[in-house]
């Protein structure tokens, strides 16, 4: 078995050339040196690039912008980087690479700058595609969440209103029967008064007689409005307490439903915050 020790460093170079995308510049950003794989994934030969500036990579804003002035003194100085770049082909579409430019010393000094590339275009296409069809779910429930919270927030007032109105049936039945009692205390007065002046037009004989037909007549008038008072008394506590049944449960949907809005307020703030780390994600793709 051969030993790692032994495997020299040409063979080590060989296989990084046939995997990797790689070019080497001097340190003004001049191609002097690009292997096939890099020439073809940007579209040219490797004898076209030989010669060209790093600019003829990099999008126009990039190209003759400051920071791309403080890239190249930051690799001349010796300082490596690392990260996602993009870069434009020959014929100007777009490429996404995962790029590392070290830079070469001889001696202490940096005389040249070596660039690995591994294009992941196609990787990030599809993670852009999966990020957008996520935000677009993300934005299609935050927005049935809306809905919900608004349908919610309806039921929760017009439960409220539904209560007061309630409320304020309960007063006007308390009131009639403060009425009926007074309407109760009359007719058995005037039952009283009845019953009296029947006394009294027998004690009349003859000459009462008339008077005591009127007499009866009050007393059954009477009667008749106590009867009537207590019936109607009775319809108004079955109502009162079917108002009441009616409050109790009012109160407890209006609690269900309050807790509900608690909750799909939380639910909301959750999509918010998927929402707003998936735009970021995209943003930084």
């Amino acid at each position: 078995m051969t030993q790692v020790s032994a495997i020299r460093e040409e063979d080590i170079l060989a296989s990084m050339q046939s995997h990797l995308a790689i070019i080497l510049f001097d340190t003004q950003g001049t191609v002097k040196w690009v292997n096939d794989n890099f020439a073809k994934a940007m579209g040219y030969t490797a004898e076209e690039l030989v010669g060209k500036h790093h600019r003829i990579f990099c999008l126009p804003g990039f190209a003759t912008s400051i920071k791309y002035e403080e890239f190249w003194r930051e690799l001349r100085q010796g300082k490596a980087f690392q990260d996602k770049i993009e870069r434009r082909t020959k014929d100007g579409r777009s490429l996404i690479l995962e790029a590392t430019y070290m830079p070469v010393r001889n001696n202490g000094r940096v005389e040249a700058v070596v660039k690995v590339a591994t294009d992941i275009t196609q990787r990030e296409t599809l993670l852009q595609s999966s990020t957008s069809g996520l935000m677009a779910m993300v934005e299609e429930m935050t927005a049935n969440t809306d809905e919900v919270l608004q349908s919610t927030e309806h039921i929760m007032n017009n439960m409220k209103t539904l209560n007061l109105e309630s409320e304020t049936v309960k007063q006007y039945v308390d009131g009639i029967q403060s009425v009926l009692s007074f309407v109760q205390n009359i007719a058995a007065q005037s039952h009283l008064l009845g019953l009296n002046a029947a006394i009294e037009a027998a004690r009349a004989g003859e000459q009462g007689r008339g008077f005591a037909v009127v007499a009866g007549e009050v007393r059954k008038m009477a009667d008749s409005s106590k009867q009537s008072a207590e019936d109607i008394s009775v319809q108004l506590t079955a109502i009162s307490k079917s108002i009441a049944t009616i409050m109790e449960q009012v109160a407890v949907i209006t609690g269900q439903a309050s807790t509900n809005f608690a909750a799909m307020n939380e639910l909301k703030k959750s999509y918010d915050h998927i929402a707003e780390t998936t735009e970021h994600l995209a943003t930084s793709i």
